[in-house]
């Protein structure tokens, strides 16, 4: 059990930092314009209701979102005892309920909106099963007769 929880810690903890690894990336490639301080919440969505998101940047925040959201399943998946399907599924709620408060906070066009929401739960599940294959527990448990 305690295996099991340290996986879902730890999943979380790696998901997060790949996510912020990926919005450092963006954050290089699609820098804010002069006079913006990024600590400045407000500031950042009133330059953003402005002017939107370069296509890019949004693409690069759906790599950071869908893939912080794989890498906590992986990592679930590598920890814990079993492919944990269930625990994916909790970790993706997880990331689905942040991605749905930041669109919440932030305009954004209704694509990305939509493919933000629908990626988080299929990206965990795929992420513990690949966690599990690698450590040969990715098979689904059989159902006793």
């Amino acid at each position: 059990m305690i295996r099991n929880i340290m996986a879902v810690v730890i999943g979380i903890i790696a998901g997060s930092a790949f996510n912020m690894a990926i919005v450092t990336v963006s954050h290089g490639m699609y820098p804010l314009p002069e006079g913006i301080d990024p600590n400045d919440f407000d500031a950042f969505k009133a330059h953003v209701e402005a002017h939107g998101m370069p296509t890019g940047a949004l693409i690069m925040v759906l790599l950071a979102h869908a893939g912080g959201s794989f890498v906590s399943g992986f990592v679930c998946g590598l920890i814990a005892k079993r492919a944990w399907y269930a625990a994916a599924i909790g970790l993706g709620i997880l990331w689905t309920c942040g991605g749905i408060a930041m669109l919440m906070m932030l305009p954004s066009p209704i694509w990305f909106a939509v493919t933000d929401v629908a990626l988080y739960i299929p990206a965990a599940i795929a992420g513990v099963w690949l966690g599990g294959a690698l450590t040969g527990r990715s098979a689904p448990p059989v159902p006793a007769d």
